[in-house]
């Protein structure tokens, strides 16, 4: 029971932490990314006031048909185009080789635009400035101005790796204090239920000798006085000892259910032929049914579990008496199959169904869903039946829709599957 809600909290813990973890790893890294570009440009901008060649002395100097025209090798960390906006290349000098053929096309293309653009070209990167400036000699021109920042465009790649790895090896660490933290934070509750099931155990146990003094004490009144008591005194005695009964019934269902969650409850394993289990039960059932319901055998295979008799036995009579009980009119089906390594009991009934509301909650223990209706029994049933169910190593499905009926069906290891 707890290892289920350890996970859930531990998930719950690591979600949290790694959610909280990444935000501010995320922000950091775009921090950092921001600041890089914010240096990048105020860089270009004082390299900018320094080159002479795209100042206005230098721009009015500017022919399209100068021998400067060609691109030469930068002597400096920064390059600079000069290009006419239909691509023609009037003067520059570049860092990265061949970037100005990337420069003639999308001033050709009408993609240069001015401010701050970022590029990469044969694998290394650069951030520039472009700005559309008009020249006395060459008309309109396009002043291209920028840096290469291939080191801090590596520098940003690692950092990113870096907080990757961050956040793994924290993930890890997180995940290991999560459990821990979630172990801690359920041993209060733990503790609760530990004591919750003791004073259950022990108190269905004090109470089973006065029930059964209690009981005893009325059949004796009814065997010794029943004679003598008038007719509204036996109506009192016949309802104390149907309450007795029930009471009974229940701290033994209590009891029951207290040593599963204790894991004492004895269990006597063998091998149990489902065939001939479900045939007896089948045939003692319907000697009990109202004439109005019909039980239908439909027993179709002979699988071999490997599992305790008796509490199988109880297992499938409480699914058929909760079928009896929410069905007035019309036909209970006991049905014994098998599907992939499992044997298959499934009880359907044409009742009254139970609402898709209540569903999540039949196996609760005391859990009624439909309050209006009195109904014999202690409100355990279901909770013995997935007791029994688990200890076996299986599960119960549930399918139903009110006004038309339930199906139930248990799944049981088929023997030698139950590992």
């Amino acid at each position: 029971m707890f290892k289920p809600i350890r996970r859930n909290l531990t998930i719950l813990y690591i979600l949290t932490f790694f959610l909280f973890l990444v935000f501010i790893l995320v922000i950091m890294y775009f921090t950092v990314q921001k600041v890089a570009e914010r240096e990048q440009m105020k860089e270009i901008s004082q390299y900018m006031k320094q080159e002479k060649a795209i100042s206005k002395a230098g721009l009015a100097r500017l022919k399209e048909n100068a021998s400067g025209s060609k691109v030469q090798e930068a002597g400096h960390p920064y390059f600079y185009y000069i290009l006419k906006p239909g691509g023609k290349l009037l003067e520059g000098e570049e860092l990265i080789p061949g970037l100005h053929s990337e420069m003639r096309k999308l001033a050709a293309e009408g993609n240069l635009r001015s401010g701050y653009h970022e590029i990469e070209y044969n694998e290394r990167n650069a951030m520039y400035h472009v700005e559309a400036v008009h020249a006395e000699t060459s008309g309109t021109v396009y002043v291209v101005f920028g840096i290469e920042t291939t080191g801090a465009h590596h520098v940003m790649q690692k950092l990113l790796v870096l907080f990757l790895l961050l956040s793994a090896v924290f993930t890890a660490i997180l995940a290991l204090l999560s459990y821990f933290l979630a172990g801690k934070a359920i041993v209060p509750i733990h503790v609760a239920l530990e004591k919750q099931r003791k004073f259950v155990s022990d108190a269905s146990h004090e109470l089973r000798t006065p029930i059964s003094v209690f009981y005893s004490s009325i059949e004796l009144l009814e065997k010794e006085e029943g004679e003598h008591l008038s007719t509204f005194g036996k109506e009192v005695v016949a309802d104390l000892k149907t309450e007795a009964k029930l009471m009974a019934e229940m701290l033994e269902d209590l009891l029951f259910l207290a040593r599963s969650d204790q894991k004492v409850q004895q269990y006597r394993f063998e091998e149990v032929q489902l065939y001939d289990l479900c045939a007896s039960i089948a045939r003692r059932f319907q000697a009990g049914l109202p004439k109005n319901i019909l039980l239908i055998n439909n027993l179709l295979e002979r699988p071999v579990v490997w599992g305790d008799p008796t509490r199988l036995q109880e297992l499938i009579y409480i699914f058929l008496e909760n079928a009896k009980q929410y069905t007035e009119n019309g036909f209970i089906k006991l049905s014994l199959y098998r599907k992939d390594n499992f044997a298959v009991i499934e009880i359907e009934d044409s009742g009254s169904g139970i609402d898709e509301h209540d569903l999540p909650h039949i196996f609760e223990r005391f859990y009624r869903g439909d309050k209006a209706r009195v109904r014999d029994g202690t409100g355990l049933g279901l909770s013995i039946a997935e007791a029994i169910t688990e200890k076996h190593r299986g599960r119960i499905e549930v399918k139903s829709k009110v006004g038309e009926g339930t199906v139930f069906k248990v799944f049981i290891p088929l023997k030698g599957e139950e590992t």
